[in-house]
């Protein structure tokens, strides 16, 4: 479940604030884990003059990277919804077929905690390259197969739920 939290009108979104979380997840016992990284690009076809475009080719689409997989790249094809898992040298053969480019590239990273039965990550998100924070990310994720909700049945008793709150984007 994802939620689109805006900063009241007048106020910016800054690195201050995921001080003040860190915080406060600190002061009601949360343990720091560790930092945590995600790449995520969106790459759009590159159409030569003389190609038609074509229904089967997807006009975009978001491929990630993750540090502890540093060989593997995913790539989501929504409007066939397939999920490519591919060596990350795949990024390199798009370039030199030109195929398809990264339109805009992302880094999401920031301290993993854990809070009782829960998982949480707060971070920052900013362009590849970049230091310029474009938003903060918060993801808690529920860890023990102990905890179930009352509000709906889990059909997978394995299954973690995942919550993540992303803000900062227009």
């Amino acid at each position: 479940m994802g939620f689109d939290w805006q900063p009241n009108a007048g106020t910016t979104v800054n690195s201050q604030i995921i001080s003040e979380v860190s915080q406060c997840v600190e002061s009601i016992n949360g343990v720091k884990e560790g930092r945590w990284k995600i790449a995520l690009a969106f790459y759009k076809p590159i159409f030569r003059a003389d190609q038609a475009v074509s229904a089967e080719r997807p006009l975009d689409f978001p491929g990630i990277a993750l540090p502890e997989q540093p060989n593997r790249h995913y790539f989501i094809i929504r409007g066939q919804k397939i999920v490519l898992e591919a060596d990350s040298s795949i990024q390199t053969m798009m370039e030199k077929l030109q195929s398809y480019k990264a339109r805009v590239s992302l880094t999401f990273e920031g301290t993993q905690y854990q809070l009782g039965d829960f998982q949480l990550r707060v971070g920052k998100v900013a362009p590849s390259n970049s230091e310029n924070l474009r938003g903060i990310v918060m993801e808690v994720a529920e860890q023990s197969e102990s905890w179930c909700f009352s509000s709906f049945q889990m059909q997978n008793a394995q299954q973690a739920h995942h919550w993540s709150l992303v803000s900062g984007f227009h």
